[in-house]
C-alpha cells in the first residue's frame, strides 16, 4: 500500500485538509513514490514536477515543505536561488559551460530542487531563470515549485511578457500545473504561537520614541553609520551595530536599494528595525515595492523586524484605487496580518 506522508502530517499536526490541498498533497504523494522506485542522480527521463499555484495563505509552503522532509535535495526561495545562480554564473563568465557548472556548484547531482515562491517581475531574471531551468530538465531534475502566479502571470507587465513565454511554455510542459485556491486564507486564522517570525513584528507609535515592551532605544544621531553594498554603494543606517541594524524607513526604501542587496543585509543583520514606516498612500510605488521585498526577505530566514509606524497595519499598507501597487503585496499583507492573528503584531496604541 503506498505511504500518505503528506496526509499523515496533516493529520498528526490536526489539519483538516481542504478539496484542493487533499489534491495537491495525493499528487506529491503519487511523485514521492515515483521518486522513490528511481536511482537518487538524476535522469534524463526524470518524473515531471510539480507547479502549485494560488492565492497566498492556502498551504501551498507547507505542501511543499512537507514533500521537501520526504524527499530530500536542494530547497530555495526564489530571492535566495536567483542572487546564488547570478553570483555562480558570474564568477564563470566567459566559459562556454557557466550555467552547468553553476547549476553543479549549487545542486551536485541532485535530483529533486524545490522552489518556494516562484514570482518574475524583470526581465533579467526571467532570461537567466529560462537558462537555468532549461539545464535542470536537460539533466532530468524534478521541480517542485510554489507560486501566488499561474505560469502564464508570470512577468505579467505587458511590456515584457514576451520575454517570458519560452520559459512558460517549458514550465506548462515540463510540471503538472495544480491550482491551491482553497476558499480560506489560512493566514487570517489565528496561528500557534510557534509560527512565523521568532520574534514578532511590532508597530509602535512614533511619538513612543521606540519600539514597546522593552525595546532597543532611538538610535542617537552620532550612532548613523554607511553600510556598504556591492559596486561600492551604500545605505544609510540609523544604527548598525552587534548584528542588529536599524533603518529609517525613508532612508532605506527610498534609496536603490535592489532584493539582491536586502539579502546581503540579511546575510550581516539578524535583527531589525525600520522607524517612521510612510503609509503607502503617499509613498512612490518602489518605495513600497522595497519595503514588501523586505518583509519577504525577513520572513523566509525567520528574522525578527520591529516597526514604528503612524498608524494600524490595515491603513498603512493600502494603496488607493486607480493608482499601481507593488507585486506580491498582498502576500506582505497576508504575513503581517497572519503575525497579529498570533498576537505579536502589537497595533499602534490610540493616544
Amino acid at each position: 500500500m503506498q505511504s500518505t506522508p503528506i496526509r499523515d502530517a496533516a493529520g498528526a499536526a490536526g489539519y483538516a485538509l481542504d478539496s484542493a490541498q487533499l489534491a495537491a498533497a495525493e499528487h506529491l504523494e503519487d511523485l514521492l513514490h515515483t521518486l522513490g522506485t528511481r536511482p537518487a542522480r538524476p535522469r534524463r527521463d526524470g518524473p515531471r514536477g510539480v507547479y502549485l499555484w494560488g492565492p497566498v495563505g492556502r498551504g501551498k509552503t507547507w505542501l511543499l515543505d512537507r514533500f521537501h522532509a520526504r524527499s530530500g535535495g536542494p530547497r530555495f526561495h526564489f530571492h535566495e536561488f536567483y542572487r546564488a545562480l547570478h553570483a555562480e554564473v558570474w564568477a564563470r563568465t566567459g566559459t562556454p559551460d557557466a550555467m552547468e557548472r553553476a547549476l553543479d556548484a549549487l545542486l551536485g547531482d541532485a535530483a529533486v530542487l524545490c522552489f518556494d515562491e516562484l514570482h518574475l517581475h524583470d526581465a533579467g531574471d526571467t532570461m537567466l531563470l529560462s537558462r537555468a531551468l532549461r539545464a535542470l530538465l536537460g539533466r532530468g531534475v524534478t521541480l517542485v515549485a510554489t507560486s501566488n502566479y499561474p505560469p502564464q502571470g508570470l512577468l505579467p507587465d505587458p511590456l515584457f511578457h514576451e520575454l517570458a513565454e519560452p520559459l512558460i511554455a517549458l514550465l506548462e510542459s515540463s510540471l503538472d500545473v495544480l491550482r491551491v485556491h482553497g476558499p480560506v486564507d489560512y493566514r487570517e486564522l489565528h496561528a500557534p504561537a510557534a509560527t512565523g517570525w521568532r520574534a514578532g513584528f511590532v508597530v509602535t507609535p512614533r511619538s513612543a520614541g521606540g519600539p514597546a515592551d522593552g525595546g532597543p532605544a532611538r538610535p542617537m544621531p552620532d550612532e548613523a553609520v554607511d553600510v556598504p553594498l556591492s559596486g561600492g554603494r551604500g545605505v544609510r543606517a540609523l544604527r548598525a551595530a552587534d548584528a542588529g541594524v536599524w533603518f529609517d524607513f525613508a532612508g532605506l526604501c527610498t534609496a536603490p536599494v535592489s532584493a539582491l542587496d536586502l539579502l546581503s543585509l540579511a546575510d550581516r543583520f539578524d535583527r531589525w528595525v525600520v522607524s517612521d514606516v510612510v503609509p503607502f498612500a503617499d509613498c512612490h510605488v518602489s518605495t513600497q515595492a522595497r519595503f514588501v521585498s523586505l518583509v519577504d526577505v525577513l520572513y523566509d530566514r525567520d528574522l525578527p523586524l520591529v516597526v514604528t509606524a503612524p498608524g494600524p497595519l490595515d491603513e498603512l499598507l493600502v494603496v488607493p484605487d486607480g493608482r499601481p501597487a507593488p507585486p506580491d503585496l498582498a502576500r506582505a499583507t497576508s504575513r503581517l496580518r497572519q503575525l497579529g492573528r498570533s498576537g505579536r503584531l502589537v497595533p499602534e496604541r490610540q493616544a
